[in-house]
């Protein structure tokens, strides 16, 4: 089972790996910081802002209605340095890994802090297409590809809300001008990245409502769902009980709200299950590659163990053609597709870029 395990996992993520998957593709949101935040006068100085999200290194520039306290600059950059670094705190330095500034006199006003730098979206590829909307705007900034160019483009920092450019750097986003106004609404497409599988099936509890076309889930008998469940994928299970039978489809969940509660990504298909439903189902791990194409990576395991570790020409060749067929079949329902339309007289024919079907 550990070598299946390891030529399966091998398989999959070669599989995901070999093309830009439609499947892949997810858009995530982010808001741009212009925070409120609070700083004590010591030495040094401490910086408090909730779910501030800064890294390590990020720059940081800091305004104030009134006066900043000793030791602060309006609109200079600062950079986050690791001591002190917690979740809701922070303190800064002039200088990468430098010592941090000491706070001295009065201040007076609010404070807002701004930065240019932002997280990319966890477990990710590079981002694909990135926009901010603010307002009834939507800005579509053009990347900048090298180091050298986005420190020539910041020769002199600019503030404003209408982004031109962002630069991708160390699993960071990096926008110009710097954005102006909390909660403007960065939006990233990109693809995800596979994961190992390794947690087994969930089935305590039961289902008690699940509604047609509705997101939300309601577990009853103490089913004790957790917060890590998200991202997995839910079934209730189809049976010949009319009032305690799901669809037995699989349904990935975006977030688990609490022990007995859960939301669906998309919403669910199946007849509607009132309370008292105590329906069955299953809370499992799932490859990111969609039904009907999830065998896969079983095919491609079973031709490479036919092939060299118990050789049997007659099985690989089976298993062979059996992924090399399902294969095709993805990348017919999820491939990348370039067409051109050649008219003929009244005559219209599509043609598919055949370098678009490129095999393992």
């Amino acid at each position: 089972m550990t070598l299946a395990d390891t030529l399966i996992n091998a398989s999959y993520h070669r599989i995901i790996s070999s093309r830009d998957w439609d499947f892949l593709e997810r858009q995530y949101t982010l808001n741009t910081t212009a925070d409120t935040f609070t700083v004590t006068i010591a030495s040094p100085g401490v910086f408090s802002l909730t779910a501030h999200g800064f890294l390590l290194n990020s720059i940081v520039y800091f305004a104030t209605t009134g006066a900043l306290p000793t030791g602060l600059t309006a609109g200079t950059a600062y950079y986050i340095i690791s001591a002190g670094l917690t979740a809701d705190a922070f303190r800064v330095s002039t200088s990468i890994n430098g010592s941090a500034v000491n706070t001295s006199g009065s201040q007076s006003g609010t404070h807002t802090v701004t930065t240019s730098t932002y997280i990319l979206p966890p477990y990710t590829r590079k981002p694909s297409s990135v926009y901010i909307t603010v307002g009834n705007i939507r800005y579509q900034p053009k990347e900048v590809t090298t180091l050298t160019e986005w420190d020539e483009l910041n020769s002199t920092v600019i503030t404003g809300d209408a982004v031109t450019h962002y630069f991708i750097y160390d699993g960071t986003i990096q926008f110009r001008p710097k954005p102006s106004t909390a909660d403007n609404i960065v939006t990233i497409s990109a693809r995800r990245i596979a994961k190992d599988l390794n947690i087994a099936d969930y089935t305590t509890g039961n289902i008690d409502i699940i509604t047609n076309g509705s997101l939300a889930v309601t577990g009853a008998g103490t089913p004790g769902w957790t917060t890590p469940m998200a991202g997995r994928r839910l079934r209730v299970t189809h049976s010949n009980t009319a009032a305690s039978s799901g669809d037995g489809f699989w349904y990935e969940i975006a977030v688990v709200t609490a022990a007995t509660t859960l939301i669906l990504r998309r919403p669910y298909g199946g007849t509607s299950l009132t309370t008292g439903a105590a329906a069955a189902y299953i809370i499992g791990e799932a490859l990111l590659i969609p039904e009907p194409h999830d065998l896969l990576p079983v095919y491609e395991a079973l031709k490479i163990y036919f092939t060299s570790v118990e050789p049997s020409t007659v099985k690989a060749q089976l298993y062979g053609k059996m992924f090399d067929d399902g294969y095709q079949a993805m990348i017919r329902d999820h491939g990348s597709k370039v067409s051109v339309v050649l008219e003929d007289g009244n005559r219209e024919e599509e043609y598919t870029n055949p370098n678009n079907y490129v095999t393992l």
